[in-house]
Formats: C-alpha cells, structure tokens, sequence
C-alpha cells in the first residue's frame, strides 16, 4: 500500500510536468497529451522505483507497530502528526510559487513522508515524549502513594514472609492488622515455586498460597493484590524496593539483603525474624534451663541444643550427652546475624 501511494503522487507529478512541458512546446496542441502521457509512464515506473527503496528504508518501523505498546502508538501518532504538519508548512511555498498541478503532489509526498517519520521518531522516543507531556508511560504503575482505607499504613508483602508461614500467626494474635498489599510479581515467584519440579519447593508454594487465603479469612484483615508493575527493574528485590517507595508503604520481609538495602533507600521494614528475636524469653548468665543434645559442637567436647524458641546454646563437655535432656547453666550469651547463641555449661550429671 505505501508503494502505491507513493508511485501515485509521483504519477500525478511526472503527469503534471510532462503536461506543462509539452504545452510549452506547442507543437499542434498535441504536445500537452503527449508530454502528460510520457510523464505518467516514466513517473509509474519512478514512483514504484522510489516506493520501493523508500518501503525498504522505512520498513523497521513497519515491523515495530503490530506489537506495540499503546504508549508507543499514542507518541507515534503525535509524532506523526506534528511532523507531518511541519512538513505541510514547509511545502506551502511550492503551492504558491510552483503551478498547482505540480506543487500539489509535492506538498503532499511531503506531508505523507513527514508524518511516517514522525511516526518513526515519536515511537523511538514515547517515554520522554510523554514524560516531557506530564503522562505516565507505564500505566499500570501507580504514580500516587497508596491511599486505602488505613492510609500510607498498609505493608507491601515480600514472598519470603509469606512461604514462612509466620504471618498467618501474626494476624490472627492481632499484632499485624495493616492492610497486606500483594504485588504481582510476588504471586508469580510463589506460583512458580508451587509448580516447581521439586517436591519440597512445590510443597513450600502451595503452602504459602494457602496462607494468603487463610489470612484472608481473618477478622479485620485486608489483603490487596496491587495491578502495579515495575518494568524499569528485572529483579524482584528491585522491584519491591522501588514499589514500597512509589506507594510510600512499609515492608515485611525475612530476607536480611533486601531488608538492609531497602532500609538504606528510606524505606521502613518489618521483619517477623527480628520480632520473633526481640519476645524470646529472656535467660541471663547463671540462669539454669533444661535443653536436649542433638548434635556435637565445631570444638572438640562440645554440644548442640535448641531451645523451643530456636535459641541455639552450645554446651561444653556435652558431646557425649548427644540425644540427652540435660540441665545446663547459661554463662553467655551472644547476638549474630542468624540470631541469639547461648555458651553454657552441664550444671547437673546426666542420668
């Protein structure tokens, strides 16, 4: 289609021409059929000629529109008609300086070849395009902080609180009723970790999908699955950054990374290991608690326990009370990044 139209305005220009020389001529009144029949041959040939090395020039930008995106159509189509416009302007002179049947096709070829480029160059560049016009070229990202029912109270919800399970707990003591925002991105990673080829990842995300529903269910609990996306960022700790500081929400998450990094950009984490640490019981050096054996220490001599909140207490002299429930007494106790260790000592013999 774009050859024909091109052959056709150079048809009517090779026409137009051959006419006004040929009357020029005057040879019997026949020179003005003559020269416009000679203008119309050469200039259908010409005009495919140049239809199609203009096609071929221009044919990326064919290619590019059947997929493209909506904001890419609207900044070509701008484009296009801006350029398009200023070619007409341009080409005005040859309307008023050339005889109408030549300076006609030209405008026109002009303003045709103007607006597909403008095409060209708005779809190029639709996102300053836009920008520069005050209008989001993501959609589906909100450019607004989160407005609920709570306000900027609500928690955008990472897929390491979720596949911990701990968060159901959490809403029904009552200690968490913000609203949950669910970004989508965060459904896709527990999707595909509940399709997963192995049975304990696919065990893992179902089990964090039937958490969400069940924290659902909870009296005063709101859970919100967000349209936002984020596709200026690949990575999904990335993208949750970024989102928490577009809609101005804090973040629960168990992954200490992404909590320290999003902490260094300003934006709040909560974080269900540092509350789980921050209401263990406390024991204190010289207290004395009961702890059972599972497993030999990294010195020589040493035991492993766990208490029933998860504190590690490695005890010395108990290798051989492996499998054991002994009493020990706490002498330390120290603060690591995987929590709080207990150092203590076997307060009574075994029996």
């Amino acid at each position: 289609m774009f050859v024909e139209i091109v052959r056709l305005f150079i048809v009517f220009l090779a026409t137009a021409g051959g006419f006004a020389l040929g009357k020029g001529n005057g040879v019997d009144g026949n020179g003005a059929v003559i020269g416009a029949t000679l203008g119309a041959c050469v200039g259908y040939v010409a005009g495919g000629v140049l239809g199609r090395l203009l096609r071929q020039a221009m044919g990326h930008v064919e290619r590019r529109i059947d997929d493209a995106p909506a904001h890419r159509l609207l900044a070509g189509a701008l484009g296009g008609v801006a350029i398009g416009g200023l070619a007409g302007v341009i080409g005005l002179p040859a309307v008023l300086l050339l005889p109408s049947r030549i300076g006609g096709p030209i405008v026109g070829l002009a303003i045709w070849l103007g607006a597909y480029q403008g095409y060209t160059w708005g779809a190029r560049k639709s996102e300053g395009l836009l920008a520069m016009a005050g209008l989001s070229t993501r959609p589906l990202v909100r450019a607004t902080p989160y407005e609920g029912a709570h306000g900027g109270d609500a928690v955008l919800v990472d897929s390491s609180a979720v596949i911990d399970g701990r968060l159901l707990s959490l809403a029904k003591s009552g200690f968490l009723r913000d609203p949950l925002l669910i970004p989508p991105f965060v459904l896709d990673e527990i999707q595909g970790i509940a399709d997963a080829q192995d049975p304990n990842r696919r065990r893992r995300g179902r089990w964090a999908l039937e958490v969400l529903e069940a924290v659902k269910q909870v009296p005063g609990m709101e859970v919100h699955v967000l349209d936002d996306e984020v596709p200026e960022h690949t990575e999904v700790d990335a993208k949750l950054v970024a989102l928490a500081k577009r809609l101005r929400v804090r973040l629960l998450t168990l992954d200490e990374p992404l909590q320290r990094i999003a902490e260094l950009q300003g934006v709040r984490c909560l974080s269900i290991q540092r509350l789980t640490d921050g209401v263990r019981p406390v024991v204190v050096p010289g207290e004395t608690v009961r702890v059972p054996i599972t497993r030999t220490g990294k010195e020589p001599g040493q035991g492993v326990g766990f208490l029933d909140d998860g504190t590690m207490v490695v005890v010395g002299d108990a290798a051989d009370l492996v499998g054991q429930e002994v009493e020990v007494r706490v002498n330390s106790n120290v603060q690591t990044s995987m929590g709080r260790m207990l150092f203590a000592s076997v307060a009574t013999p075994s029996r």
